[in-house]
């Protein structure tokens, strides 16, 4: 493993690797997120989905990955995943960026970049060390040369947040893009809705470059909202412990992120594969979801956000059916439910109901959040993974309010075995608190939110072997 400066380059394994983008978990500093930016050769994005981030976390070629955040040893971090080979030919450099809202990265302590590989072998580690006003940061980028890629610390800042960024690298998608009210947080998160909410916001006329910072290491990015999710996958962060000059900064191992659904080539073998379906609208609307669901079809997540603050209550129900797929309030304006295709699969007609603007989005069962050993939080209906080894869960939640909270699993080989529940893991009504200690078997299986306006709380401890 090689420490580097800004500005300096080494070759890496052209393999799945991980990138964190850490930051010293010091209470009262800005909060990070990060970013990747799929770039073809001219320098630019090709489409929306070549932003990858909290909003957006799945590249449609599965390439690259956001994988959430963790904290551990004092550390917080934001983990994406690249799996190098998988990376379309088109893709020239793969951008690693952070973003904030609106406070300057100088206020960031012990921002840092560290590569590592699947198994968590440190690959490289850059430390940022002259941030000031920076709100944007574009910390490295892997990049292709003579048939390999390389990993360069680039540390450039940018003024004008995640849209200045966004319309510096965005091509055509960015200058298209006409100024409109700002989208609220919970609002839908393509390329062009990034920059427009930056125009708006007054960080740079459309149609115009802004103007980067001169090169800096700048400090970790702040948890920007684009999607209205709690901390997904916590994992240890190590933490770089300061060395006088001009000792180098040596880095201590790291815990790599979890594994993402498709680690275990078990899981997914069999089912529907499918680039993202987005469906927009207002109030009450039916809309056909063009997918080829055979008869009895295992079932895909319909993901919704909600983009009207007043209002969170969403009704979506199957056509010609008592199925309702969402039936409830969206605490954070978002959640993501398990969407059982009728057992005659074809083509299904969904009617929605909701007082404002609403987005749904389905995506295939494999981009089912993973889960591993750690704490996970968050809030309403949710999908995970779990593909580890036999492990305790415990389950906690509240709700000030009145409400059921169900957790199911859901698991097996046989093709339609995932559309039924294998075990109910919790379970609550009118608004109880939720503690309960629970045993799952190895993965892979599901582990599903079926009913809650609760915010919940996960954690997974592994089993020792017998």
């Amino acid at each position: 493993m090689t420490h580097i400066a800004k500005g300096a380059n080494i070759p890496v394994p052209t393999a799945p690797l991980r990138v964190a983008v850490g930051r010293r978990q010091v209470p009262g500093t800005p909060g990070v997120d990060a970013a990747a930016l799929l770039l073809d050769a001219t320098g630019a994005v090709r489409r929306d989905g070549d932003l990858v981030f909290r909003g957006m976390s799945v590249h449609p070629s599965g390439a690259v990955r956001h994988l959430g955040a963790g904290d551990g040893g004092g550390q917080i971090a934001e983990w994406l995943e690249l799996d190098l080979p998988r990376v379309e030919p088109e893709v020239q450099r793969v951008l690693v960026a952070g973003y904030g809202d609106g406070a300057a990265f100088g206020a960031v302590p012990g921002l840092y970049a560290q590569v590592v590989t699947a198994d968590g072998g440190l690959v490289t580690h850059y430390d940022v060390t002259d941030a000031s006003t920076e709100t944007a940061f574009v910390l490295g980028e892997f990049y292709r040369r003579d048939g390999a890629w390389r990993f360069r610390a680039v540390g450039q800042g940018y003024d004008t947040g995640l849209a200045g960024l966004a319309q510096d690298f965005g091509g055509r998608a960015a200058q298209a893009a006409a100024p409109v009210p700002a989208p609220p947080t919970a609002g839908p998160v393509t390329l062009q809705d990034v920059v427009k909410v930056g125009s708006e916001a007054g960080a740079v006329p459309l149609g115009e470059s802004p103007a980067p910072t001169p090169p800096a290491s700048g400090a970790a990015p702040v948890m920007a909202k684009a999607a209205p999710s709690a901390e997904r996958v916590p994992v240890a962060v190590p933490a770089p412990e300061p060395v006088p000059e001009p000792e180098p900064v040596p880095v201590p191992e790291p815990v790599p992120a979890p594994e993402p659904a498709s680690a275990s080539p078990a899981w997914g073998r069999d089912l529907l594969d499918f680039e993202p379906i987005v469906h927009r609208g207002k109030s009450a609307k039916t809309v056909t979801v063009d997918l080829p669901f055979p008869p009895h079809s295992d079932p895909v997540i319909l993901e919704a956000r909600l983009t009207d603050a007043h209002f969170r209550f969403l009704h979506v129900q199957i056509v010609g059916s008592d199925e309702d797929v969402f039936c409830n309030d969206l605490p954070d304006h978002y959640g993501r439910a398990l969407f059982v295709p009728p057992p005659g699969g074809g083509p299904v007609k969904l009617k929605v109901r909701h007082s404002g603007n609403w987005e749904l989005t389905f995506r295939p069962l494999t981009a089912a959040l993973p889960i591993g050993p750690g704490t996970v939080r968050g809030s309403g209906r949710e999908v995970f993974v779990h593909t580890g080894p036999a492990a305790e869960l415990t389950v906690r939640a509240s709700d000030r309010h009145s409400g059921w909270f169900q957790v199911f699993s859901h698991r097996g080989d046989a093709p339609g075995a995932l559309r039924e529940p294998a075990e109910r893991l919790a379970y609550a009504w009118n608004g109880r608190r939720v503690k309960e200690k629970v045993r799952i078997p190895e993965g892979p299986l599901l582990i599903v939110i079926d009913k809650s306006k609760h915010q919940w709380e996960f954690t997974l401890d592994p089993l020792n072997s017998p």
